[in-house]
C-alpha cells in the first residue's frame, strides 16, 4: 500500500510538471549505417518520447509505463502513437493518433504545447500535419476532415469537400498548394491555402497513375509528388502537374520490394526514403528506384523500430521517423559524400 501511495504521489508531481520535452541523446553519434568497414551514410542522433516532464524523466517512465497515463490520453506526458511529423525549422509537429492530439515542440528550448480539438470537436485520429506561412493544417482520418489552425492553435477553417479517409498531407511551396491523400477514395487532392480544391489525381486500380489505398505523400523541391501506393506495394512518382513519371517497389520479400510502405521523403541529394512499416526499416532508393541501403530493425533499442509510420527530412538532412508503436520520434542524420 505504501508503495502504491508513493507511486501516486510521483504521478501527481509529474503530471503537474511544466510542458517540457525530454530529449534522449544517450547514444548520439554511436550508431551508424552501414557499419565498418563501409563508409557510414546514416547516423543516429537522438530520440523523444516524453513531451511533458522534469529533469528526472525516469520517474515519469516508472509511473506511466509504456502506454501513458491512467486517465485521458490527451494529457499523457508521453507520445503514445506518433504517426506523422513536420518540421518548419523552429518547431517539430507530431500528429499523435494514440493521444488524439498534435504536439508542437520548440526545437530551441523543447517547450511543448498541444492542439487537441478543432473548435467544439476533439480530434479522433489526427494523422497528417503540415505548416505553411504560419498556418497549421491537420487531417483527421475518422472525422474525415482537414482543419486549419493559426500559429496559436486556434481553429481558422477547414477544407471544402467530402473525404473518405484523409491521411497524409504535403506542401508544394512554389505552387502554394496543400496535397491530401485520401486512402479510401484512392485519390490525391490539391487545395489552395484556404482549403479550396484545385485538382484531383488518381482513381482506384493498379495501372500507372492509379492507386490502391494511398496513405503518404511528399513533394520535393522541384515539385515532384511521391505517393505511397500502400496496397499496390509500390511508390509512384508524379510530375508537378500530377502526371505519372515512374514507380518502383512491388510485393514480395526482395529487399527492393515492400510489405507495408508508409512514410516517404527525399534528402538534399534526391534520394528517396520509404518507411516499410511491417519490415521495421527505412529503405533508401535513387530516384530511379534502385535500392541503395536500409536502416533499422524490429526492436526497442536506439535505432530500432516497431511498426514505424511517418518520416520527414528537413533542409539540413535531419531524418525524423515516427516510431509509432515504440511511442517515440527518432532522429537520424544523412551523411553526404565528400
Amino acid at each position: 500500500m505504501r508503495i502504491r501511495i508513493l507511486l501516486l504521489a510521483l504521478l501527481l508531481t509529474c503530471s503537474c510538471a511544466p510542458s517540457q520535452a525530454i530529449i534522449d541523446k544517450e547514444a548520439m553519434g554511436s550508431i551508424i549505417w552501414p557499419g565498418p568497414p563501409e563508409t557510414p551514410r546514416i547516423k543516429y542522433q537522438w530520440s523523444l518520447s516524453i513531451v511533458s516532464g522534469k529533469e528526472k524523466a525516469g520517474l515519469v517512465e516508472l509511473v506511466m509505463g509504456d502506454e501513458g497515463d491512467f486517465a485521458d490520453p490527451r494529457t499523457s506526458p508521453r507520445l503514445l502513437r506518433p504517426y506523422s511529423i513536420f518540421v518548419d525549422g523552429e518547431n517539430l509537429y507530431v500528429a499523435d493518433t494514440g493521444a488524439y492530439r498534435v504536439t508542437v515542440i520548440d526545437l530551441k528550448n523543447f517547450k511543448t504545447r498541444n492542439i487537441t480539438n478543432a473548435g467544439q470537436t476533439e480530434f479522433l485520429s489526427p494523422v497528417g500535419v503540415v505548416v505553411f506561412e504560419g498556418l497549421i493544417y491537420v487531417s483527421d482520418s475518422i472525422l474525415k476532415k482537414v482543419f486549419i489552425f493559426d500559429k496559436e492553435g486556434r481553429l481558422s477553417g477547414e477544407f471544402q469537400g467530402a473525404f473518405g479517409r484523409p491521411t497524409s498531407l504535403a506542401i508544394d511551396r512554389n505552387k502554394r498548394t496543400i496535397y491530401v491523400a485520401d486512402a479510401l477514395a484512392n485519390m490525391i487532392y490539391g487545395f489552395d491555402l484556404k482549403g479550396v480544391r484545385l485538382s484531383s489525381i488518381g482513381g482506384n486500380g493498379s495501372e500507372e497513375g492509379e492507386f490502391n489505398f494511398p496513405t503518404h505523400i511528399w513533394v520535393d523541391d522541384q515539385g515532384k509528388i511521391y505517393v505511397t501506393d500502400e496496397l499496390n506495394f509500390r511508390i509512384q512518382v508524379l510530375s508537378p502537374e500530377g502526371k505519372f513519371i515512374g514507380m518502383f517497389g512491388g510485393p514480395g520479400d526482395a529487399h527492393q520490394n515492400f510489405e507495408r510502405p508508409k512514410g516517404i521523403a527525399t534528402d538534399s541529394d534526391g534520394n528517396v526514403y520509404v518507411v516499410d512499416s511491417m519490415k521495421d526499416t527505412v529503405k533508401i532508393f535513387t530516384i530511379k528506384g534502385e535500392l541503395l541501403m536500409f536502416f533499422g530493425q524490429e526492436g526497442r533499442a536506439y535505432g530500432d523500430f516497431y511498426l514505424p509510420s511517418g518520416i520527414f527530412i528537413d533542409g539540413n538532412d535531419n531524418i525524423y521517423v515516427a516510431d509509432t508503436y515504440n511511442g517515440r520520434i527518432q532522429v537520424f542524420q544523412y551523411i553526404k559524400k565528400k
